[in-house]
């Protein structure tokens, strides 16, 4: 320790060179403080994927991986988490079931009727795990065993699709490989893992892969994407699936420009549509608009050119064009940007 008679300009500088660090220390101390609760409290708030399960349940949280190996006929890929946009998870086959669907294939294309009959009866009760089997045979040379296969498989395709309890909100997958679609392609392969480990309000859950009927990682408002829409969209026979899967209770935003041209009539329309002309036209709404549904079964609403509404319903976004006069056809099309969330 130094006196007052020995005090030089270095010491002083030194001790405010202290005095200035600790000064800093705490002002940083106290910054991470308040940043830190905000940024937990932002990553709370942030929208987080849905799974679907098939017992007609959801969980929404965050899934442990940062990536998902997917096994397909080019090889392993591996698909950051940040890419993904839904999975949709076929029915897994334990090794039970395989080497029972495997005895009854062979029974059904053996030389006893009766046999035959009886493995057709085994197979509808087994139900899913049979369908990668049988959509193999469905190309067999054997007529009738061509045949029975595909009866089978549109029979039980038809009781996946009646018992999936989530509906159009989130379709099934009826067999085959799985389906990841990112926010470039679309993948068929096989995710391997058996079980997803989720962060949720009520804690870190275990889920089966096989209990999952699938995942959709833009609920909550993720969804920004542009589709055209043009004349051979005409409702309700030409619906067109933009495969994007809105939830109930969401916010859907349209936008739409551009033009759809009759030259019969020398005739310009926008996406909402023209009353110039009487008529019967779909559901009442003007010729040549800009309409909507969510879901196959859903209810049809007009978009025209700009549209902003809470989803009632959950379900694929469907779009289309309502016809002018029977036998007039409409040439152009509407760009349709497509977004969700506040």
């Amino acid at each position: 320790m130094f006196s007052l008679l020995e005090f030089r300009p270095a010491h002083f500088l030194w001790l405010l060179a202290i005095s200035l660090a600790g000064a800093s220390s705490s002002l940083n101390a106290q910054e991470e403080g308040k940043t830190k609760p905000a940024a937990d409290k932002a990553a709370a708030e942030a929208p987080q994927p849905v799974f679907f399960l098939r017992d007609g349940s959801r969980i929404t949280g965050l899934p442990d991986f940062d990536s998902l190996q997917v096994k397909t006929r080019y090889g392993t890929l591996n698909v950051p988490s940040t890419d993904l946009v839904r999975l949709r998870l076929t029915p897994r086959t334990g090794n039970e079931s395989r080497e029972l669907i495997e005895a009854e294939i062979l029974r059904l294309g053996g030389a006893d009727f009766d046999e035959r009959e009886a493995a057709m009866d085994a197979l509808r009760k087994l139900g899913t795990p049979a369908l990668p089997f049988l959509n193999k045979l469905a190309t067999s040379d054997d007529e009738e065993l061509r045949n029975r296969s595909l009866l089978l498989i549109g029979e039980i395709r038809s009781r996946i699709k009646e018992a999936n309890k989530h509906g159009d909100e989130f379709p099934a997958l009826v067999g085959g490989a799985d389906e990841i679609i990112t926010r470039r392609f679309k993948i068929r392969g096989a995710i391997e893992e058996t079980s997803f480990s989720v962060k949720s309000r009520y804690g870190t859950l275990a889920i089966k892969v096989a209990d999952i009927l699938g995942i959709d990682f833009r609920t909550g408002g993720a969804i920004q994407e542009t589709v055209t829409i043009g004349s051979k969209h005409m409702v309700p026979a030409k619906w067109n699936n933009t495969k994007l899967f809105i939830s109930a209770g969401i916010t859907l935003r349209i936008k739409a420009s551009g033009s759809l041209f009759v030259q019969n009539y020398n005739l310009n329309s926008g996406p909402q549509g023209t009353t110039r002309y009487s008529g019967t036209t779909y559901k009442n709404f003007p010729m040549l608009s800009l309409v909507g549904k969510i879901g196959r079964n859903g209810t049809p609403f007009l978009i025209g050119a700009n549209y902003k509404a809470q989803a009632r319903t959950g379900g694929t976004l469907q779009l289309g064009v309502v016809p002018f006069r029977t036998n007039y056809k409409a040439t152009g099309t509407y760009k349709v940007r497509i977004s969700t969330g506040d």
